[in-house]
């Protein structure tokens, strides 16, 4: 049997639409040649070097959701984020001499090449930039390739209702952005009210239908700071982004003006009850997470206004009781994500998921295993389900409710492949998601058969295969059959 997942977040443009800059007169075009560098088809040798220079400096110099990958590894739907990359990463601190010598640029050449990171430096207009990278995406879209000797194709669409969840033939793309500084044009403009116009009037053209293909959900923030809102640390310790980048964070700072007109807008309904673009949390600071969430119980509170998190993970802690730039979610958001009706999309970036202290990751392993090293790396992943789910059955306890909000019903997986991530060892790209799900399995026996699982309400009804097969793919598609419209 075929298993099949859905991806919450990834970047699968990012490498082939960069690389297009290499070539003259093709510039942002795509090919569907597969074995060409521009083909968002394109998938790259996984060598033992290219492994090892991973494992030993964090740098992903290979494509990880190119959608031969994705194909292979029995992907059904891709919410894909189609953001330009901001300019920060490639002007650091020493803005006039990054182009020589950056400390991340090394990191990002192997990853989108140099001609791209010059037309980035000269970047004048961000929202140009994304119509550029939603043609790319859209030029292919229905044309056929082959892949396993099969003749497949993906199609963008903006609605469940276009989505065949059988279709063996066909890979489906959700359209997201990460970061609102795609709504910036004239990057050289300092006005407020001049640049909350431009933002608003950007934001009303991407939700027209001549536009082409409307997000699903937009994350206000990403890496650096465009006067919406607090952001999260996100070039953390570790990498080389901490050392070459000052994001310049605040830990007091909530929603500003512009992120509350941001907000509204793509949150807006029209007369006909459409229209609506989702507000993705991931990238705040948590000073302004819970300002959403109080927008959303205040102003939104008659309007079940799911919370999404399309990729992260949590801390295993509850809120402090001060500000911080955590990147990772505390338990209470956990709760208010669940009970919105919301989604949590599991991040495989190895420096999110080993944060925090929670389970024995060597339980259950066997000698084998404890070689191969993926049943403890998949572990990362499981505990973050596992605790998630025991926070909620724990909320329900403590309110006397039973169990109302599924406690397995919202994980998901949002990998943030082709982004700036360390993958997990072992589980490097989409292609290797059946063995992630082989290995999730195992964890999700093993905990079933411990105490803490017995003791839970509903612990007769559940199955590993259930559980396993609601992250992977079953709540995913609840969501976006209930809000993809």
């Amino acid at each position: 049997m075929r298993h099949k997942f859905i991806d919450f977040h990834c970047h699968a443009t990012l490498k082939p639409f960069s690389r297009s800059f290499k070539y003259k007169n093709v510039e942002g075009e795509p090919s569907l040649d597969i074995h060409n560098e521009r083909s968002i088809w394109h998938q790259e040798r996984l060598t033992r070097f290219k492994k090892l220079l991973n494992a030993v400096t964090s740098i992903t110099k290979f494509t990880q959701a190119d959608f031969t990958s994705a194909y292979r590894g029995g992907a059904q739907v891709l919410m894909l984020s189609i953001d330009p990359m901001e300019r920060e990463l490639i002007l650091s601190k020493k803005r006039a001499e990054q182009l020589n010598d950056g400390k991340l640029l090394k990191n990002l050449m192997t990853g989108i090449g140099r001609p791209r990171i010059e037309n980035l430096f000269d970047l004048k207009n961000y929202f140009e930039d994304l119509e550029l990278t939603r043609d790319f995406l859209l030029k292919l879209s229905g044309q056929q390739v082959t892949v396993n000797k099969k003749q497949v194709t993906y199609k963008v669409v903006d609605s469940a209702a276009a989505i065949d969840f059988t279709a063996d033939d066909t890979l489906y793309i959700v359209v997201t952005f990460e970061g609102a500084h795609v709504f910036r044009s004239l990057l050289a403009t300092t006005d407020p009210a001049t640049i909350q116009k431009q933002v608003l009037s950007n934001v009303a053209k991407v939700k027209d239908p001549a536009w082409g293909v409307k997000p699903f959900f937009v994350a206000p923030v990403h890496h650096f700071d465009y006067g919406y809102c607090g952001r999260a640390a996100s070039l953390t310790s570790g990498s080389a982004g901490k050392l070459a980048y000052d994001q310049k964070l605040d830990a007091t700072q909530k929603i500003e003006p512009l992120g509350i007109a941001l907000i509204e807008e793509l949150l807006k309904v029209d007369s006909n009850g459409k229209g609506r673009i989702l507000i993705d949390i991931k990238h705040m600071n948590v000073r302004s997470r819970r300002h959403y969430y109080q927008l959303l119980s205040t102003k939104y509170a008659a309007e079940n206004i799911p919370i999404i998190a399309s990729h992260g993970a949590i801390t295993f802690t509850h809120y402090p009781n001060v500000d911080t730039n955590e990147i990772n979610f505390y338990y209470e958001e956990v709760i208010k994500i669940a009970a919105s009706g919301g989604i949590f999309g599991v991040q495989l970036d190895a420096r999110r998921l080993r944060k925090g202290d929670y389970g024995n990751r060597k339980h259950g392993l066997t000698k084998a295993e404890k070689n191969r090293g993926l049943r403890k790396r998949s572990f990362y992943v499981w505990r973050q389900v596992e605790a998630m789910a025991l926070e909620v059955y724990k909320q329900a306890s403590k309110h006397n409710d039973g169990t109302a909000v599924d406690p397995w019903g919202f994980q998901v997986l949002g990998s943030d492949f082709d982004g700036i991530v360390d993958p997990l060892d072992g589980f490097w790209r989409h292609s290797e998601m059946p063995l992630l799900r082989k290995y999730l399995l195992k964890q999700a026996s093993y905990f079933l058969k411990t105490k803490k699982a017995k003791n839970l309400p509903n612990y007769s009804a559940l199955s590993a295969q259930v559980i396993i097969e609601k992250f992977m793919f079953s709540n995913a598609k609840t969501f976006l059959q209930t809000h993809l419209k």
